[in-house]
């Protein structure tokens, strides 16, 4: 055996070190980028476009006919389909039951569009009202001039789907 020759080669605690630093430099970049909240984020901003396209159709329907598409005093909820109707996000045949193709190509639905999260739809003869249940901006929701704090709403009576 040899003893004044150097091997080289790497230490463990060479390694140990290394490994050490790319742990912090993953945990730090996680915390930091946060993928969970930029998905929710991510998801609220599709529900505000959604809801305002929704929106937009709503009252190129009522210009064109004089009334709301729709059953009047009906509340209708995105992930739930009218009975006979072909599929939630038809436009024609969706979870507004009413032929809303002329207005848009489909009918937008929630991007989760589960029991919690999904969008509601609910007229009288003279105003409307939509929601959407938000995951990240809630702020949003409660500044909204409406009467539900964990929902955003738009329409012209934001007391007619209560909380």
């Amino acid at each position: 055996m040899n003893l004044t020759k150097k091997e080289k080669g790497v230490t463990m605690v060479e390694i140990l070190v290394v490994l050490a630093i790319l742990m912090i430099l993953i945990t730090a970049s996680t915390i930091i980028l946060n993928p969970v909240e930029k998905k929710a984020r991510a998801r609220d901003n599709k529900r505000f476009s959604d809801i305002n396209t929704l929106d937009r159709m709503i009252n190129e329907y009522l210009i064109d006919n004089g009334s709301y598409p729709d059953l009047e005093n009906t509340l209708r909820e995105s992930d739930t389909l009218p009975t006979g109707n072909i599929s939630v996000d038809n436009a024609s045949d969706g979870w507004i039951d009413t032929d809303l193709s002329e207005y848009h190509s489909r009918l937008p639905t929630d991007p989760i569009n589960d029991a919690i999260y999904k969008y509601y739809y609910y007229h009288n003869a003279s105003s409307y009202e939509l929601n959407a249940v938000l995951e990240h901006s809630l702020e949003f929701a409660q500044d909204d001039g409406g009467d539900d704090l964990d929902r955003y709403e738009i329409g012209n009576d934001l007391t007619l789907i209560s909380p």
